[in-house]
């Protein structure tokens, strides 16, 4: 059973206030009419006419909940259309970001400006403070950070996360995306380096390459009041890498022929 609003007990009080200030007054009327030995006729005329006011502020009030019932259920149908359009409009605004991706894939000749153009799309899609795309130096079997977006530029030169060492380098070790939050376990992770600053919420992904994982893609948020990532935008994130993915090998097939 529902609960009623304080405004709705108010009225109920109000209610019961009314219904007793008539009751005493029809008692007081009869008590009257006694006393002042009035026909038994009239007497009964009063207590019925009472009755009946009490019965039309009763059936107005069931008919006023009614009424708001029926106003509250309009209202849940506002907000749920309202939840349409906003729904309707994320997702208009996560295609239309796809697809300046997927043009930059298709038509920027210079891969590090496609990278660019990739990285900055998804933070937007994302808003996130920090965002940056790390690929594997096969010689020192390090990550090495290509692009970023919100990084320090000393931060980039000295992070160098060994494969199976640290987030990244766990993820091109698994080849699974991981969805972070600010209580990170540090034992899950070998030789976690130390941030230089809180996270609220993280994503990453793998890049996945023909044969083998080339990189990752990271995304974090730093604002406390901003909201956390989801398993929704770590889907999304999968599709920025296949994009970032397509990039590196076409950029690699070049430098081949």
């Amino acid at each position: 059973m529902s609960r009623m609003t304080p405004l709705e007990k108010k009225r109920w009080e109000l209610w019961g206030i009314s219904l007793f200030l008539l009751l005493s007054s029809a008692g007081t009327v009869i008590v009257f009419a006694i006393t002042t030995k009035q026909p038994p006729v009239m007497i009964f005329f009063l207590g019925v006419f009472f009755l009946l006011f009490c019965a039309y502020i009763i059936e107005r009030e069931f008919k006023l909940q009614r009424f708001q019932q029926q106003l509250q259920a309009e209202r849940f149908k506002v907000l749920e259309e309202e939840i349409k359009v906003s729904t309707l409009q994320s997702r208009l605004k996560e295609l239309t970001i796809l697809q300046t991706a997927m043009t930059a894939v298709a038509m920027e000749t210079e891969p590090e400006k496609a990278l660019d153009t990739i990285l900055r799309a998804a933070m937007e899609l994302f808003c996130a403070d920090r965002a940056s795309l790390m690929l594997v130096d096969e010689v020192t079997q390090t990550l090495v950070i290509t692009s970023a977006i919100g990084i320090k530029s000393e931060y980039r030169v000295k992070s160098r996360p060994k494969i199976g060492e640290g987030i990244a380098g766990q993820v091109v070790r698994t080849g699974e995306a991981v969805l972070l939050s600010a209580k990170i376990n540090a034992e899950q992770y070998k030789n976690l380096e130390p941030k230089d600053i809180q996270i609220r919420s993280a994503i990453c992904a793998p890049l996945r390459g023909r044969e083998k994982i080339i990189g990752v893609i990271n995304y974090s948020i730093l604002d406390q009041k901003k909201r956390l990532f989801t398993e929704y935008d770590l889907k999304l994130l999968t599709i920025f890498a296949q994009y970032a993915t397509l990039v590196i090998d076409s950029a690699k097939a070049v430098q081949l022929r």
